[in-house]
Parts: structure tokens; C-alpha cells; sequence
């Protein structure tokens, strides 16, 4: 067990921290098979930065026209339009209002 100084608001506390030994859960990521797609004819559009999203302007069946914006996502607490660089036809949809992605992560897939 260690303990630690930690300061909240102007007022210091003391907390007690022991290390764990056995992690209780697994995680399992999927891997991206963006090559895949692509090969296929479809095109992906990919998240820029890391951030949230505030919304998704497009739903499955709409056309997009390259340059149109398809989503916007909150980074740094700045309002980012994400933009497709393709002109396609919206056929899944990777996010939704207040998810959380990663840098490069597959919001939109176009055919």
C-alpha cells in the first residue's frame, strides 16, 4: 500500500493506493479491415483527430457529394466539420451523437 499526497481544490488529502494483481475484465478489439473495403469499391471516411462527436449529418442511403460536411466532432473544445472527400452513397454508418473516437478511426463508409 502506498500513499499519496493529492490536492483538490486548495485542500490536500492523503489517499491510499495498493497495487492490483489480477486485472478482472479483457478487452478485444476488432481489427479494421479498411484495405478490404476499399478493394470492394467503397470508400471510408476516416476521423481526422480524436475527439467526440457532437453530430452526424448523414444517415445510410443519403448521397454525398465530395467536400459536403458528414459529421462534426469536438476536439479541444473546438467544433471540427469533418468533411468526405469523396462523392458516394452513404452505406454504414460507424458513430453516433457522443461517441468517442480515435485518430483515424472509420466513421463512414461510401460506395
Amino acid at each position: 500500500m502506498k500513499i499519496y499526497k493529492v490536492k483538490v481544490n486548495g485542500k490536500y488529502y492523503e489517499v491510499e493506493v495498493s497495487a492490483v494483481e489480477q486485472v478482472s475484465g479483457e478487452v478485444k478489439l476488432q481489427p479494421q479491415k479498411q484495405e478490404e473495403i476499399v478493394s470492394q469499391g467503397y470508400n471510408v471516411i476516416l476521423a481526422p483527430i480524436a475527439g467526440k462527436v457532437l453530430d452526424v449529418k448523414v444517415k445510410v442511403g443519403d448521397m454525398v457529394k465530395k467536400n459536403q460536411t458528414v459529421a462534426i466532432i469536438e476536439a479541444m473544445k473546438l467544433e471540427n466539420e469533418i468533411q468526405s472527400a469523396f462523392d458516394g452513397q452513404v452505406s454504414a454508418i460507424n458513430i453516433k451523437k457522443g461517441d468517442d473516437v480515435r485518430n483515424k478511426d472509420e466513421l463512414i463508409i461510401l460506395k
